[in-house]
């Protein structure tokens, strides 16, 4: 009793409109036919309201079910390059990302009961990263991380030998699943300074897929923009085929592994991007705002 009197406080409101609803029927409808189908949709529409409201109160409490502790501040600082040149302020809302991803996307290591605490901020790290500047965030229809201990082939057998790092899929069964090889994930924070992270370079693929499409045109572009970036990045590919250029050769595969490929070097290397390529650092500056962080 008392819980029900506790609820009934919480959506006081509702409680109120629901409960004339049902009187305003039961006295004004004269029709018996008619009062018993108002009462029974004014009782449908409490269900579905009582049903989308508790969805969304377990929603809530997953979000705020992970928080950051100091432990975890500091193996950030020590593991994440990226994190340890923010600023405070910065900081705590990186943190809070962290804990938000890790509350929505779960992260599976493969041969282990559950993933280890640092595989999972990797993942997570690496995500918040693509995504950092933009004014929001939003990993689409991912629901989970595969984590492989090392590369991989495309029947997920795994050995160093193998050339597969990571995967982000394009429909079927494994939509809303990303997978990676911990050995590269590792490596891609562990040397800040090549211009290479598999972590970032499979969120910028799910980046680019929000429009429906892994093109190497995310939908955050416009036409004008969109027609800009495709013969800046035409251009670039020929060089990277050429081997005139400075960005990694696998970014001279197609347009959409260029994104990715521009993305790992925009997120690890920022002024050496402004300094060689200036065009296309204004591009992506113009789309992830970094001032307002």
């Amino acid at each position: 009793m008392l819980k029900v009197v506790k609820w009934l406080k919480r959506n006081l409101l509702e409680s109120i409109l629901f409960g004339f609803a049902l009187w305003a029927v039961l006295n004004w409808v004269q029709t018996p036919s008619l009062k018993a189908m108002g009462v029974f949709l004014v009782l449908c529409g409490f269900l579905v309201w009582l049903l989308v409201s508790n969805q969304k109160a377990k929603k809530r409490a997953r979000i705020q079910r992970y928080v950051i502790n100091t432990n975890d501040k500091f193996w950030l600082n020590k593991n994440i390059p990226f994190y340890e040149n923010l600023n405070p302020a910065q900081k705590k809302i990186f943190e809070h990302r962290i804990g938000l991803f890790l509350a929505e996307i779960r992260v599976t290591e493969i041969g282990k009961e559950h993933a280890e605490k640092s595989t999972a901020f990797y993942v997570a790290s690496a995500a918040v990263i693509a995504f950092w500047g933009l004014p929001y965030w939003n990993y689409g229809e991912l629901s989970e991380v595969l984590v492989y201990p090392d590369n991989f082939n495309k029947d997920f057998e795994v050995a160093q030998t193998h050339r597969i790092q990571g995967q982000v899929y394009d429909g079927g069964l494994m939509d809303s699943t990303m997978s990676l090889s911990l050995s590269a994930l590792e490596l891609g924070f562990k040397n800040d300074s090549d211009k290479k992270n598999v972590g970032v370079h499979e969120f910028a693929h799910l980046l680019d897929k929000e429009d429906g499409s892994i093109d190497g045109l995310p939908f955050m572009m416009n036409k004008e923009l969109r027609e800009k970036w495709a013969q800046l990045a035409k251009s670039e590919m020929l060089k990277i085929q050429n081997g005139k250029s400075d960005i990694n050769a696998y970014g001279g595969t197609n347009m959409a592994e260029f994104f990715a490929v521009i993305l790992e070097y925009y997120k690890e290397r920022p002024k050496l991007l402004q300094r060689k390529h200036p065009e296309m650092y204004s591009v992506l500056e113009g789309l992830f705002h970094y001032h307002e962080h």
